[in-house]
C-alpha cells in the first residue's frame, strides 16, 4: 500500500517524507527507482513494518527538501503507467473470452 506525501518542507535540505508503504520490499523499490532517476533518498522504518501488533510498522521513503517535487512527480508517473499497464491487461485478456 502506498500513499503520498505532498507536505512541502519548511527548509529545502530537510527530508520529506515522499512514501510511505506497509513493506520493506514496497518502500526499497521506490528508493531505488529515484536514485536511479538521480534523486538522493532513504528509507526509515523498516525495522518495526515486519512487525505483527494492532498498529501495523510504516516505512517511509524520504529525499532531501530540493528534490520533492521532482520525487513526487517520478513517483507519480510511474503510478499512473502501472494502472495503464494494469488496464490494458484487464482489456487484453476481456477480448480473449
Amino acid at each position: 500500500m502506498f500513499s503520498y506525501d505532498m507536505v512541502m518542507s519548511k527548509e529545502h535540505n530537510d527530508p520529506v517524507t515522499v512514501g510511505r508503504y506497509t513493506t520493506e520490499f514496497e518502500a526499497m523499490l521506490t528508493k531505488n527507482m529515484l536514485v536511479e532517476a538521480g534523486i538522493p533518498a532513504q528509507v526509515v522504518g523498516a525495522m518495526t513494518a515486519g512487525f505483527r501488533a494492532e498498529t501495523p510498522g510504516v516505512v517511509k521513503v524520504l529525499v532531501p527538501g530540493d528534490f520533492e517535487e521532482q520525487a513526487l512527480v517520478l513517483l507519480i508517473e510511474y503510478t499512473n503507467e502501472a494502472e495503464d499497464a494494469k488496464d490494458a491487461r484487464e482489456e487484453d485478456a476481456g477480448e480473449e473470452d
